[in-house]
């Protein structure tokens, strides 16, 4: 049976960098890089899961901003997600990383570039994430 995963995603800006983390290698799709965030609970809003997801896997608390894009892709033939992904400003940059993340990165846009998964780059250049991130 087909099944659809609604999940956020936070671009955490600060001094225009933007904070990536590194899923841990024994998960599903480890090794690559992304930005924190996760799948909504039934229930839940939007912006209240991405606080909490954000804060489970970084140890940041967030301000959530506006919406950057939403996206959908598939990730078997039977299973889409649908991802609303957010601007967020933190509080700090002090990260303290839990289980599901191997690494994270402060990332300008030439290492978001070098980093970060294709499918998400591809977004954020349809989507003018980097213009976004100079200008505010």
């Amino acid at each position: 049976m087909p099944t659809i995963v609604t999940a956020v995603k936070g671009i955490i800006r600060q001094d225009h960098r933007i904070l990536i983390v590194q899923r841990a290698a024994a998960d599903s799709g480890g090794g690559t890089w992304e930005c924190p965030g996760g799948k909504i609970d039934f229930g839940e809003q939007p912006e209240a899961s991405l606080i909490r997801e954000v804060r489970e896997e970084t140890g940041l608390s967030v301000t959530v901003d506006r919406i950057a894009y939403t996206s959908s892709f598939l990730t078997h033939p039977d299973r889409q997600v649908i991802l609303l992904v957010y601007f967020c400003t933190a509080e700090t940059d002090a990260v303290t990383l839990s289980d599901e993340h191997d690494a994270y990165l402060w990332a300008d846009e030439a290492m978001i570039r070098k980093q970060i998964a294709p499918n998400i780059l591809t977004d954020f250049e349809r989507y003018q994430i980097f213009p976004q991130l100079v200008s505010t």
